[in-house]
């Protein structure tokens, strides 16, 4: 079983800096392991991002729209989704460095525990967010997840 030294917290992190700085770790070797995704934040206008993201779910095939694309819904498969596309995805060292990372909704269920001992969070330097909170333009993951689809901030299983 590999050990998971990185324990990194999503709270308040710009999720497209945060996610692309997680995709350069995860091509270094490293193994992840990332909490809180659902308070990552995007930047903009609340209704922009809405209207962005909904305007995506709109896209499918014509012939067979059960072939896909999917879209993900839950701010864990989200987040997980932005990190992947972030790294080579016909490579073995890419497909390999998406299974390094483990995204999870809240803290880290108690089923999950023994897997992950003595994990400290660390801090990425450069996702801090600037003025955001100043200007009140950003949403978080958990408001984008519950608008676009059907995870209605439902209760976290631990």
């Amino acid at each position: 079983m590999p050990k998971y030294h990185l324990l990194f917290d999503a709270t308040d992190k710009i999720l497209g800096r945060f996610c692309s700085q997680i995709a350069k770790k995860a091509l270094l070797g490293e193994y992840i392991v990332i909490i809180n995704a659902k308070d990552a934040i995007i930047s903009g206008n609340k209704k922009d991002v809405f209207n962005k993201y909904l305007a995506k779910l709109n896209i499918r095939t014509s012939t067979n729209p059960t072939r896909g694309p999917f879209h993900k819904r839950r701010p864990d498969t989200f987040m997980k989704r932005v990190i992947k596309q972030m790294l080579p995805r016909k490579t073995v060292r890419g497909k390999e460095a998406v299974k390094r990372v483990h995204v999870f909704i809240g803290q880290i269920p108690e089923r999950f525990k023994k897997r992950y001992p003595n994990l400290k969070p660390q801090e990425i330097p450069k996702c801090e967010k600037q003025r955001l909170f100043y200007y009140n333009k950003f949403v978080t993951l958990e408001e984008l997840c519950d608008q676009i689809g059907q995870w209605k901030m439902q209760k976290i299983e631990v």
